[in-house]
């Protein structure tokens, strides 16, 4: 099987080209694709905080001016694109740093983007989806699929399931469902991994069940452990209905 080279996986984040059916195919592929789209979100992320420093910015016009004040005509240019060379040099100090710590994206944070892609793929059509709405039918293709069958929530206020899917995720098969809520559309993504492995940083405590909380990108993200599995709710939706979701998740179980 021949991967997608660096020019194709340029030519799919800048949007030139669609995403090819290999990455629903080749796990390598998929994963480099979501660890590039988790650095390109990080870089974008953090430029768009970049503040001026007033003090550098202070200094940097007072060195100026002082040159410009205090050198002779013949020099002045030289000197005044000496300033400017330090206050680039001055830059690259806090930039160069930065840009290495971006270009090395941690195992959550690429976990988070391959979450947020499945979730993607799964409201895009363009992919293998068992269209479905019956829970019933969709345990049953789980339970083919994967050997189990996910909990789901109880199809009410306004609630309707859309359809499943089965995607692969960090070298693992895995099962994920759509539902259609008042807020939007979401996944829900069934994993093994722990939450504290996917980035979840923020703990809320409910039902003697911990549900942590994160965000990547435009989408909202919590996740509970039921069992052996981590159940992943994504979705452009506010993370309190995300986490109502996931209690009645947590309300099936008890029944």
């Amino acid at each position: 099987m021949s991967h997608l080279s660096d020019e194709e996986f340029e030519d799919i984040l800048q949007g030139i080209i669609s995403q090819p059916e290999h990455l629903n195919n080749c796990k390598d592929c998929s994963g480099k694709l979501s660890e590039k789209q988790a650095l390109g979100e990080r870089l974008r992320l953090a430029f768009k905080e970049v503040e001026s420093d007033e003090k550098l910015v202070e200094a940097i016009r007072k060195s100026i001016k002082g040159q410009k004040d205090a050198a002779p005509r013949r020099v002045r240019i030289g000197l005044h694109w000496r300033g400017w060379v330090t206050a680039a040099a001055a830059a690259l100090i806090i930039i160069v740093p930065m840009i290495f710590y971006l270009v090395t994206p941690t195992p959550a944070t690429a976990a988070q983007a391959a979450l947020v892609k499945i979730h993607e793929h799964n409201i895009s059509g363009n992919h293998e989806f068992y269209s479905e709405a019956d829970p019933a039918k969709l345990a049953a293709y789980f339970k083919n699929k994967l050997g189990f069958s996910p909990y789901m929530p109880e199809v009410a206020h306004g609630l309707a399931l859309r359809g499943c899917c089965v995607r692969h995720f960090r070298e693992q098969i895995v099962g994920s469902y759509v539902v259609d809520t008042p807020e939007g559309v979401m996944s829900i993504i069934v994993v093994m991994d722990k939450p504290e492995t996917l980035g979840m940083g923020e703990k809320i405590e409910m039902g003697g069940h911990t549900i942590w909380k994160s965000s990547f990108a435009k989408c909202k993200m919590a996740t509970i452990r039921l069992g052996d599995y981590s159940y992943c709710a994504v979705g452009e939706i506010s993370h309190s209905y995300l986490i109502d979701l996931l209690s009645k998740l947590l309300h099936e179980q008890e029944l």
